[in-house]
C-alpha cells in the first residue's frame, strides 16, 4: 500500500486512512505501509513537515493499492514539478489490478493523470463544481460520502476517507474486521457511500440571520420534544406569520418541514445503529409510529424497517 504525498497535503486526509489501514494491519498482518513521495521531504499545510519518504517505484507489485492524499486546494495546486511526476507514474504505475484512492482533493490528482475520463467520482462538497469545470469528461457526482467506479475510489473531505477506508477494508478482509478498526477510531456510525456529505444540522445554516440561527438551535436541541409554531413565536417574540416567512427564506424550507427532517435523521440514524422502528419513532420524536412511517415514505421512500434490515445485514 503507497500512500502517495505532495506539498501542503491535509493531515487528516493522510493520517485518517493510514491509520485505518494500519489498525486493519495490525489485526491481519494484510496490509504493508509506504509513504512515497516525489520530494525527498513534504510540508503539510497544518505545518508539519514528513521526512524520509520513498521514492515511488516505477512499477508497483500485484495487488497494490495507491492512496493519493489530499492538498490545500488553492490556485496552482498540483502544478509544481514533483506533482507533474505524481500524475506521471499514476498513469503509468499502476497494474490493471491496482486499487486507486484519491482523498478529497487527490481526485484533482488523478483527473490531472486522466483517471478520472469517463469515471464516476466526488471530492469535498464545496469544489465538486470546480471538479468539473477542470475535468468535463469525468462523472461528477455531488453530495456523496465516497464513490467506486471498477478500482477508482474518491471520497468526500476529511473523515470521509476514513469512512472510504473502512468499506475498502471490509471489502479486501471482512465485515468483523472493519467493524473493530472503526470500534478502535471510535467512529461510533460508519457513513455508507451514498450518505450525504452534509448533515440536516448544518444543511441549512448557509444564511447569515442571527434570528433563524437561534431558531435553528433551539429545535435541534428539542426536536425530541413537541415543538409547535406558537412555542417557537412566542419564546422568540415573534409573530408566527413573519418567523415562518423569515425561516423559509433564509433556508429554503418551512418549520414544519425542517423539525421533521432533523427527526427523520435522527431516526435513520438510530436504524443504523439496529434499534426497531417503534424506539427510532419514539426517540427522534415522532408521537405515533404510523407518523413516523408517512414522514419517512413522503422523504424517502419506503418503509424504514427498510433501512433496518439494510443496517443489519451489514453488520452481519
Amino acid at each position: 500500500m503507497y500512500f502517495l504525498i505532495n506539498q501542503q497535503t491535509h493531515l487528516l486526509d493522510m493520517a485518517g486512512p493510514c491509520q485505518a489501514f494500519h489498525e486493519a494491519s495490525e489485526l491481519t498482518g494484510q496490509f504493508d505501509l509506504h509513504f512515497v513521495s516525489f520530494d525527498d521531504h513534504a510540508t503539510c499545510h497544518q505545518g508539519l513537515m514528513l521526512s524520509n519518504l520513498q521514492t515511488p517505484p516505477s512499477h508497483l507489485p500485484a495487488n497494490s493499492i495507491v492512496v493519493v492524499c489530499a492538498s490545500k486546494y488553492q490556485p496552482g495546486v498540483y502544478t509544481d514539478e514533483s506533482s507533474e511526476k505524481s500524475a506521471h507514474w499514476l498513469r503509468t504505475a499502476p497494474r490493471s489490478d491496482t486499487l486507486i484512492l484519491g482523498i478529497c482533493t487527490g481526485t484533482f490528482l488523478l483527473g490531472k493523470a486522466g483517471l478520472l475520463n469517463h469515471r464516476q467520482c466526488t471530492t469535498h462538497h464545496s469544489l465538486t463544481m470546480e471538479l468539473s469545470d477542470q475535468f468535463p469528461l469525468a462523472n461528477v457526482i455531488a453530495d456523496r460520502i465516497y464513490l467506486q467506479d471498477r478500482n477508482l475510489f474518491t471520497s468526500a473531505g476529511v473523515t470521509a476517507g476514513i469512512d472510504l477506508c473502512l468499506s475498502l477494508i471490509e471489502q479486501l478482509s471482512s465485515g468483523h474486521c472493519a467493524t473493530e478498526v472503526a470500534r478502535e477510531l471510535v467512529v461510533h456510525r460508519r457513513r455508507m457511500a451514498n450518505d450525504p456529505q452534509l448533515s440536516l444540522h448544518v444543511r441549512y445554516r448557509n444564511h447569515v440571520s442571527p434570528l433563524i440561527h437561534a431558531v435553528q438551535d433551539y429545535i435541534t436541541s428539542r426536536y425530541r420534544e413537541r415543538i409547535s409554531i406558537t412555542e417557537l413565536s412566542e419564546h422568540f417574540r415573534v409573530s408566527q406569520r413573519h418567523l415562518q416567512r423569515l425561516f423559509k427564506d433564509y433556508t429554503g424550507v418551512t418549520m414544519k418541514e425542517y423539525i421533521t427532517r432533523i427527526r427523520l435523521e435522527e431516526a435513520k440514524n438510530l436504524l443504523d445503529d439496529c434499534q426497531t422502528v417503534e424506539q427510532a419513532a419514539y426517540l427522534s420524536g415522532f408521537s405515533q409510529t404510523s407518523t413516523f412511517r408517512a414522514a419517512w415514505k413522503k422523504y424517502h421512500g419506503g418503509l424504514p424497517g427498510e433501512s433496518k434490515q439494510a443496517a443489519t445485514a451489514d453488520v452481519d
